[in-house]
């Protein structure tokens, strides 16, 4: 074979972190590499699928991240010809730029394909879901979500003889409520709350440090050591952490609401849009003086409004639905599925005003809610260059978040907080 011709000869050109890594990737089905900026994380893993395309005639493989314009330019223009140049093979391969993948020749075998896309579109969505992987790399995961990459997944199924699918994940690790934290360190599965075989999921930290004999003289002590201490945790000592300049602190987990609460709470529903990359997203909202119930109906990509519609019909949701404003086609689709839905009224400023009053109540998360739970971890302030929080949310973490402003819409405009028995949705 042509370029480095054997794992032996390769793992000679690694530190031995990255020697500890590659035989985790080798020996585990799905792996998390997690860690600080410039830890040789993404190139490694990169150059563990080159080795599968070229050991196994005819597999194909996926290299993903959240946005293709990001996908585009750090991995098809960066990191995959880096990859190739280090394994000596780079003037052996076939690039095909229109479609954004590499053909892989096996002498007189069938070449193996690098597929390079974003999980940011619907149509990208559908291609990657066309086809069947060898394996799948998902890079900086932090910024997908679970359900993304379970859709992803189902497409981990090409049958190459010898073969094992492998899926492969990196990240600068976020907070510790985030999916791959809970999934790969805790065994936890992100969507059920239930303990799963954590044999089958493996995770190893690799940091800057463990790459120094790479980086440019002074990086690490001029670069990443006088990040805020923050970022510091982040992308220099690559751990897991509590999120920074978290919105949301006055919310604890509830085992239900209670047929009592029912009975003495006013009741609405919240619906944001969603499909290939963000989900749709329905909570149901109960208020009671000052407190507030949030339950997730539904949090789910894919959904077309044909789709959303028999879904919120099988609920069987009579009441209300105060919608996301910036889609009238599609609440004119589910008011002809026979929904009583109507616009939310966006006014100047009316996140941080649903934000504020959202924070002067106490919030209350059924267990089973977990992506309410995950958002209400994750959902912070924009930064400045400083690291100092600004009047600002993040534009992340916060699909179910814009559902309850929706829904609390006609309460924010009451002149006074209705306390008594039930009276329907969002009727005053």
């Amino acid at each position: 074979m042509y370029g480095i011709t054997n794992v032996k000869a390769f793992k000679e050109r690694l530190t031995e972190k990255q020697q500890e890594a590659f035989d985790v990737l080798r020996a585990n089905e799905r792996v998390l590499l997690y860690g600080g900026a410039r830890s040789g994380k993404t190139l490694l893993i990169t150059c563990a699928i080159l080795i599968r395309a070229m050991r196994y005639p005819g597999s194909r493989h996926l290299i993903a991240r959240l946005r293709y314009s990001h996908a585009r330019a750090s991995l098809w223009h960066d990191t995959l010809p880096d990859a190739l140049k280090f394994l000596g093979i780079y003037s052996y391969i076939k690039w095909h730029d229109m479609d954004r993948y590499i053909t892989i020749p096996n002498r007189n075998k069938e070449p193996s394909e690098i597929w390079v896309d974003g999980l940011d579109d619907k149509e990208r969505v559908d291609r990657i879901l066309g086809r069947e992987y060898a394996t799948i790399f998902l890079n900086e995961v932090s910024q997908i979500g679970y359900r993304t990459v379970t859709t992803v997944l189902t497409r981990l199924a090409q049958n190459v003889p010898g073969c094992e699918p492998k899926l492969f994940l990196d990240e600068n690790p976020p907070s510790k409520f985030h999916w791959t934290y809970r999934l790969f360190l805790q065994g936890i599965d992100p969507e059920t709350g239930e303990n799963t075989d954590i044999d089958n999921y493996a995770a190893l930290q690799i940091n800057p440090a463990h790459n120094i004999e790479n980086l440019p003289p002074g990086y690490i002590k001029n670069n990443l050591d006088k990040l805020p201490p923050h970022k510091r945790r982040r992308f220099l000592l690559g751990e897991f952490g509590d999120a920074e300049g978290v919105i949301f602190t006055n919310w604890d987990i509830v085992e239900g609401i209670s047929d009592d609460i029912k009975r003495h709470s006013r009741l609405s529903y919240g619906l944001d849009f969603g499909f290939s990359v963000d989900p749709a997203t329905l909570i149901e909202v109960r208020m009671n003086g000052d407190d507030i119930y949030l339950n997730e109906l539904i949090y789910e990509t894919g959904l077309t409004n044909q789709a959303l519609a028999a879904r919120i019909n099988d609920i069987g949701i009579k009441d209300i639905i105060i919608a996301d404003a910036s889609e009238p086609k599609s609440i004119k689709e589910l008011q002809q599925a026979g929904l009583n839905i109507r616009p939310a009224t966006k006014g100047p400023d009316s996140v941080r005003q649903g934000i504020d009053w959202l924070s002067s109540k106490r919030l209350h998360i059924t267990r089973n809610s977990l992506s309410i739970q995950a958002e209400l971890e994750n959902y912070c302030w924009k930064e400045n260059r400083e690291g100092k929080a600004m009047p600002e949310p993040i534009d992340d973490y916060n699909h179910a978040i814009d559902a309850v402003r929706y829904a609390v819409e006609p309460w924010k405009a009451a002149k006074s907080v209705f306390i008594g028995r039930a009276r329907g949705s969002s009727r005053e």
